[in-house]
């Protein structure tokens, strides 16, 4: 612009205020112009979402043939039956009402019921059904940072780090973290609706993006903190207060009470997300005790975590599936943190008139890790990839802005950065796609964990269970091993290693870690039902019987342990027992196939014919395909004179199990 001599600013020659005035003609092409800039920046915009959509492919796709991992896959969907039989009814109740695996996220769990509804337990579909929701999260960055700010290239670069980073793949290739992208789905759909109520605020529109803030609460409550973001975007780059430069929309200034009274509803919904997921959590026993883990060791851990999460995510130099927890507070480490924290934050508020996306960016970073940064302590790790998921858009936001600012009088400027921005997210993107391959199954998951995290005893633990699941007994002992040099008193892993030892049919070592863990855990209940089981195998009868009675009296509804019980007392001749304690299981459990066969059995021992065989055929009733009630069916037809009857079912037995020869056919 220039100025006239009364010191007015002169629009230049080509505006419309200077083609408006009298005596000169409108400049001939400049509403083509705009047209072809506007084409060709919807051109730019699809382009560069074609190529979001390409580079989240080519990280991710190889989870088509991922399988599950037994940490929390398991609890999530593969044996919860609620999950397995898809979207009804009745998991619909279920998911909105149960605190199950320690958490409350009803549309977290629907989610997992309509993959099973669709593809079944097919794993490599559930997990591309996860980077489906990564790469609309990606776009959805994109496409509202590009619409906020204005900004083509900035945007880009926040939205291909956001897809690439390799800190994402564990919210996008475990499967059980589909909250994590799911959440974020709707966080990011609330950000957008939210911006067109504030540049027209209508009933309908608030309506809008508060039910979609709580749609992003049940499906992960860490979204308790986007009432806080929302006041952030207020700032910048909706410039809805204050003086912050910068922003594309125009939308109208509100006082500050104003935009504090639009976020009352939503701070209701975070009080009543927070006290579910406390309950849930408290209710688990995952929230840590501050006799567990003392305020100074919180803080101090808390303070060195921000600092971790930023440099991991400016320089990811290693993943891991778990972080341990310090041994002893870091407390020189937090002080120096806290230094540093103070510092940027100091910095980034002296600069926020002309910097504004630096103090939003920052705030946004800092915030959104409050819920998980440990100050309330769930579980053992100190950190986790999976948490910087929604606050890594904040260290974006600075790094491209920041650069983009910096970079303003570069000698071929457009040049450098775009060769910096290829070197950059390659670098990620590569790290990315080599980390998930480490998702592919849980032996290759939890090996590479062990091998990176010394002294990883979760690592250790889970290599076992999931050696132990594939059947190589032999490895699980060894991983499990691994946890007991470093706990040589956890019991969890002296059961798992019993455990292991009975199915590798080490007997004696079994029967020597099983009385281990019930000596460190009494009320152990699984480890004295799988003693009295392999103390029945070990034909010592009396043992077992002693142990089926003392888990019977602390879970008083374990059927399976009164059908064994019966087993036990069955060999030791108390027949009458025997059959009470059969009598008892089916009174729980009146469909449990095998107590009928066991109790036709014992009846039989007693002269008890006919009731045996009634029990027979109610065990055939419920699963016809049960070569033991053939056999034992066959038996009782004999004694009671039918041959016919009992040719058929000991034919019917030895085609259903070999080893079941029928005695009436000649060899």
């Amino acid at each position: 612009m220039s100025r006239n001599r009364t010191g007015e600013r002169r629009p230049k020659g080509g505006d419309v205020a200077a083609s408006a005035r009298p005596g000169r003609r409108p400049a001939q092409g400049s509403d083509a112009g705009s047209a072809r800039s506007s084409a060709q920046d919807k051109t730019w915009v699809i382009a560069i979402c074609c190529l979001l959509t390409v580079a989240v492919a080519a990280v991710y796709a190889q989870m088509g043939h991922h399988a599950f991992i037994v940490f929390d896959d398991n609890e999530y969907i593969f044996e919860n039956p609620h999950i397995t039989s898809g979207l009804n009814f009745a998991n619909i109740r279920w998911a909105l009402t149960a605190f199950f695996s320690n958490n409350w996220h009803p549309v977290t769990w629907m989610s997992h019921m309509l993959d099973c509804q669709l593809f079944g337990l097919n794993a490599g579909e559930h997990h591309l059904m996860g980077a489906a929701f990564h790469l609309a999260n990606t776009l959805l960055v994109f496409l509202l940072l590009r619409k906020l700010t204005g900004t083509l290239w900035q945007s880009a670069f926040v939205a291909a780090a956001f897809a690439l980073h390799p800190m994402h793949v564990e919210s996008v290739a475990w499967a059980s973290e589909r909250k994590d992208v799911l959440s974020t789905f709707f966080a990011l759909l609330t950000i957008g609706s939210y911006a067109a109520y504030a540049q027209r605020p209508t009933v309908l529109r608030y309506v809008t993006f508060f039910l979609l803030f709580v749609l992003g609460l049940m499906a992960k409550p860490m979204l308790v903190t986007l009432p806080f973001v929302l006041m952030l975007l207020d700032y910048w780059p909706l410039r809805r207060f204050g003086d912050a430069r910068g922003g594309a929309l125009r939308v109208p200034k509100q006082s500050l009470g104003r935009l504090l009274a639009e976020k009352a509803p939503m701070l209701l919904a975070v009080i009543a997300s927070s006290l579910l997921t406390l309950a849930a959590q408290s209710k688990g026993g995952v929230v840590r005790s501050l006799e567990d883990v003392t305020v100074t060791m919180r803080v101090t851990n808390a303070l060195v975590s921000w600092v971790r999460y930023a440099f991991k995510l400016l320089i990811p130099l290693q993943q891991a599936f778990y972080y341990p927890y310090p041994k002893t507070p870091p407390v020189a480490l937090a002080a120096g943190a806290a230094l540093l924290l103070l510092a940027i934050t100091w910095f980034v508020w002296s600069a926020r008139k002309e910097r504004p996306w630096a103090l939003v960016g920052w705030l946004w970073f800092v915030g959104t890790l409050v819920p998980v940064i440990g100050l309330v302590q769930v579980a053992t790790q100190a950190i986790a990839d999976r948490y910087a998921y929604i606050p890594s858009i904040g260290l974006f936001v600075i790094m491209a802005f920041g650069i983009a600012e910096l970079s303003r009088r570069w000698p071929s400027r457009t040049v450098v950065l775009a060769c910096g921005a290829v070197i950059v997210l390659g670098v990620y993107g590569a790290k990315a796609w080599t980390q998930t391959r480490y998702w592919k199954d849980g032996v290759t998951l939890f090996s590479h964990d062990a091998a990176i995290i010394p002294d990883n005893v979760l690592a250790s633990r889970n290599l076992g269970v999931e050696y132990f699941r594939l059947g190589n007994y032999d490895a699980a002992i060894a991983a499990i091993k691994n946890v007991l040099r470093v706990y040589p008193n956890d019991e969890i892993s002296i059961f798992d290693l019993a455990t292991a030892y009975d199915r590798a049919g080490s007997l004696a070592e079994a029967d020597s870690c099983y009385r281990v863990a019930i000596e460190l855990v009494p009320s152990h209940v699984e480890a004295r039902y799988n003693r009295g089981s392999l103390l029945n195998r070990m034909s010592r009868y009396e043992e077992a019987a002693a142990e089926f009675r003392e888990a019977v009296r602390i879970r008083p509804h374990y059927f399976e342990a009164y059908n064994n019980l019966g087993n036990a007392l069955g060999h030791l001749g108390k027949d009458d027992e025997a059959v009470a304690s059969y009598e008892k299981a089916l009174s729980l459990n009146p469909n449990y196939v095998e107590a009928h066969n066991n109790m036709g059995t014992a009846l039989r021992k007693l002269q008890r014919n006919d009731e045996a065989i009634r029990e027979y055929e109610l065990a055939l009733r419920l699963n016809p395909r049960f070569p033991a009630a053939h056999y034992n069916l066959a038996i009782a037809e004999m004694t009671r004179g039918d041959s016919a009857q009992a040719m058929q079912h000991f034919d019917q037995a030895a085609a259903l199990d070999a080893k079941l020869v029928n005695p009436m056919r000649p060899r």
